[in-house]
């Protein structure tokens, strides 16, 4: 404000002593305005000087100072605070609304369970099939799987319906209900041997269901269906 005042000042006095040597108005004006553009550029320059060469040669000086190279020392040992920018307009942050429900959730989870449980049962009954292509009919296959599936989702007995098989011992049948009940354990034996006495009663007759459950895994060895650990191996 100050230079601003003194460089009005001296153009008005300009343009008083424009007037006072005979020039009209406008010229008296025009000259106003070119004293005070002078000025204004003299002032950028001056600024300009000052701030470019004449500052860093003078903070050269002083800082060979002990004094004040202490001072600016210290000064550029303070930490920078730098202030967080606050914006105008604060972005909402909303937590994403999930599109699946619990209930899809459960669904998705349900669908998993009864895949997997329908894999596992697909290898039982491949293993049934393979054992009993050459002994049982079409329709006794089926029957025998539907047993097997029975056995698996733990139906009630009247669920399980006889077959007739034709040129395997009663080893070999043992052996198969083991092979099972070894599959889908943990299972009480008692379960199997029950199995075995409703599908098979020609060849289990006469002998009781815990004598089948001792005897499952007798003569590994023995007959056409031998004792297999792990059904998936086959």
């Amino acid at each position: 404000m100050i230079v601003a005042c003194a460089a009005l000042a001296i153009a008005t006095l300009a343009r008083i002593f424009a007037v006072s040597m005979g020039f009209d108005s406008f010229t008296a004006f025009i000259v106003f305005l070119v004293v005070l553009a002078i000025q204004v550029i003299v002032y950028l320059s001056i600024h300009v000087v000052l701030q470019n060469l004449m500052l860093p040669w003078i903070g050269n000086g002083l800082a060979k100072i002990p004094y004040f190279r202490m001072k600016i020392e210290q000064r550029q040992a303070l930490p920078v605070v730098i202030e967080p920018q606050i914006e105008e307009e604060e972005a909402e942050i909303d937590t994403p609304e999930s599109d699946v429900s619990l209930e899809d959730i459960r669904n998705e989870q349900q669908r998993n369970i009864a895949k997997e449980q329908e894999e596992i049962l697909n290898v039982a009954l491949d293993y049934t099939r393979k054992s009993f292509a050459l002994y049982l009919s079409d329709e006794d296959i089926d029957v025998l799987c539907r047993n097997v599936r029975a056995y698996m989702n733990k139906l009630e007995e009247k669920e399980l319906k006889p077959v007739k098989v034709k040129e395997l011992s009663a080893i070999d049948l043992r052996h198969f209900g083991w092979n099972i009940w070894n599959y889908f354990k943990p299972r009480n034996k008692m379960d199997i041997a029950n199995l075995l006495k409703i599908v098979f009663p020609d060849v289990f007759k006469g002998v009781e269901v815990k004598s089948l459950k001792r005897h499952l895994k007798d003569d590994e060895l023995k007959g056409m269906i031998k004792i297999q650990e792990s059904l998936a191996e086959q």
